[in-house]
């Protein structure tokens, strides 16, 4: 009976996940249009080109990250903490993870022009990590 409640918790806090995922990813997108729609109107050529390059180069890197983390480590962990064998926050520190590989191989370069033109880079990181599990998701 307790595996049966456990089973059905972890189901709806499952769908609850994805749902808020899909909206997340919602914005998610319409914040990169919006961003690129920006990058379009920056009057230098190559500050714009820049742009453009970093925020590709982000969803490259972002998109890699994801799936190497989900081949060696996150489908198991996920079944692992489905069992009980393993924390939710185990899960947690694999975001943390991916935003500190994401972090690093963007290098000062592409960190400034993305900081410069959208802000709190820290947080866009964090939203297209979200962003790709959610694709990746989607696509299984």
């Amino acid at each position: 009976m307790q595996a049966t409640i456990h089973d059905i918790m972890y189901s709806l806090s499952t769908a609850v996940i994805t749902l808020l995922a899909t909206y997340a990813l919602y914005y998610i997108r319409k914040g990169i249009a919006k961003v690129q729609s920006e990058a379009e109107l920056i009057k230098s050529d190559q500050q714009r080109q820049m742009v453009m390059t970093a925020i590709k180069r982000l969803d490259d890197v972002a998109t890699k990250t994801v799936r190497a983390i989900e081949q060696t480590t996150a489908k198991e962990l996920r079944e692992a903490v489905k069992s009980g064998k393993a924390s939710p926050d185990e899960l947690k520190q694999l975001a943390r993870h991916a935003f500190d590989e994401i972090y690093a191989q963007l290098g000062p370069e592409y960190l400034g022009v993305l900081t410069a033109t959208l802000g709190d880079i820290d947080k866009y990181i964090q939203n297209t990590i979200e962003a790709k599990v959610l694709e990746m998701k989607e696509a299984i």
